[in-house]
């Protein structure tokens, strides 16, 4: 199995077409077909479900595509990190969490760029749960995590901040001149939430189980600014951490008495190999931090 095979695999998945394909990429409509077919004898089992007017993905394919893509992405990444090694560079793989920690970020990244302009950071946004098995497999030097429980034993930490999950609604909205203080209190309001594999949100609604009923979630997404957005627009309530809600004039946030309040640390694996550029990275975060473990 070849890098080529599979980014003609992944065209083929782009177009579901193998002419297309192969015109994009500037080969025989046959010469195509034959990689499919070599990268399907050596996988074991059919990518495409060959009709007569297309070509479709079986289960098995659209499984396979998922990784092809993730090692293709790493690929392509491992490609722009060696052009940056080649400028005298290093690379520190950090991962952010998208609520809290994604403010403080930007003011690390740039500070540190003045002290230390040599080194940049290959970014990922995830949540807090994604970011620590990230961690563990190796795949991140650095992870900035909102969390009310502590890193483990297995992991280093410097405490950079706090963060309270605030219940936000536009100034104009019904509940805007209450004092929400509880979660019962929302009642059937429309919310929109993080994803159901984010740790916010499994956090919220245990917490939501535990007070008795269901939220009225109208819509779920993977982006913090289109709850914002929403909540600026009076479309609908959500959580946003304390430091958005402070800049912003026309939400009204509430604290909950169930909600409790995350720290937000910068970790790495305790057991790692420390580099020259992780070292400088680990000195510069100590130095803005409240405490390590």
């Amino acid at each position: 199995m070849t890098l080529q095979q599979l980014q003609y695999f992944a065209t083929v998945c782009k177009y579901q077409s193998l002419t297309k394909a192969a015109k994009e990429l500037s080969i025989s409509q046959p010469g195509m077909s034959t990689a499919i077919r070599d990268l399907e004898r050596e996988c074991g089992f059919p990518l495409f479900d060959h009709r007569p007017n297309s070509i479709l993905l079986t289960e098995q394919g659209r499984a396979f595509q998922r990784e092809a893509e993730r090692l293709l992405h790493s690929y392509g990444q491992l490609w722009k990190n060696a052009q940056l090694i080649a400028q005298g560079k290093n690379i520190l793989r950090v991962g952010v969490a998208p609520m809290g920690a994604s403010l403080i970020f930007p003011r690390l990244r740039k500070e540190f760029h003045v002290a230390r302009p040599d080194i940049t950071f290959e970014v990922v946004e995830d949540s807090t749960e994604a970011l620590y098995q990230k961690i563990d497999a190796g795949e991140l030097d650095f992870a900035l995590t909102v969390s009310i429980a502590p890193p483990g034993a297995d992991y280093r930490h410097v405490m950079l901040g706090r963060s309270h999950l605030l219940f936000c609604v536009h100034r104009d909205h019904p509940l805007a001149g209450e004092e929400i203080r509880s979660l019962v209190q929302i009642g059937r309001t429309s919310l929109i939430m993080l994803s159901d594999r984010n740790s916010q949100t499994k956090y919220l609604k245990r917490l939501f189980q535990a007070a008795g009923y269901t939220p009225n979630v109208i819509q779920y997404t993977t982006q913090v600014f289109t709850i914002l957005q929403h909540i600026r627009e009076n479309a609908a309530a959500g959580f946003l951490s304390e430091d958005i809600v402070e800049r912003e004039e026309r939400l009204a946030g509430f604290v909950l008495r169930e909600v409790e309040c995350a720290s937000i640390a910068m970790i790495w694996k305790k057991d790692v190999q420390i580099c020259p550029a992780m070292k400088a990275f680990i000195r510069y975060v100590r130095s803005k931090g409240r405490g390590e473990k």
